[in-house]
């Protein structure tokens, strides 16, 4: 039976909201990993949401080489010059799905391409545990030519 919203409460929400997150991740959220195999790229214009997504995947991928660029050709070059398992972007900035760099981190063997809204992006947020498990999960699927989203 539905349940009527004029008699829906914030509290209660949050409290089953937490029960689920609390029952998916129990024991894994507190859980230290390594990710010093892992080598990801960062392509983000935007000063601020680069280095916003820099912080909170330092902090998240511990041991991970994470590299962080301003330009599709800084990209190019990078992913052309070094090898990587990784590769991030933010398909809301016009331009960046349609761009040479993503058609060759499609091809690029055995890489996934992560994208990640980056507008709202902040470590604070990202700390908290079950956000924090739900972005560690897109780097910690099976290496194949996939695109995952969040």
């Amino acid at each position: 039976m539905a349940k009527n919203i004029d008699d829906f409460e914030d509290e209660e929400m949050d409290e089953s909201a937490e029960a689920l997150f609390a029952d998916e991740s129990e024991g894994t959220a507190n859980q230290v990993r390594d990710y010093s195999d892992r080598c990801i790229l960062i392509w983000e214009e935007d000063d601020a949401r680069r280095e916003a997504c820099l912080e909170v995947l330092t902090d998240l991928l511990v041991g991970a080489s994470i590299k962080a660029v301003k330009t599709e050709a800084e990209a190019q070059n990078l992913l052309e010059n070094e090898d990587w398992d990784t590769f991030v972007v933010d398909f809301y900035t016009e331009g960046v799905s349609e761009s040479e760099f993503i058609k060759n981190a499609n091809n690029y063997p055995g890489a996934i391409l992560v994208a990640i809204n980056m507008g709202p992006l902040t470590l604070a947020e990202e700390r908290e545990p079950a956000r924090t498990e739900l972005l560690r999960r897109l780097f910690d699927v099976e290496r194949a030519n996939t695109q995952i989203h969040a």
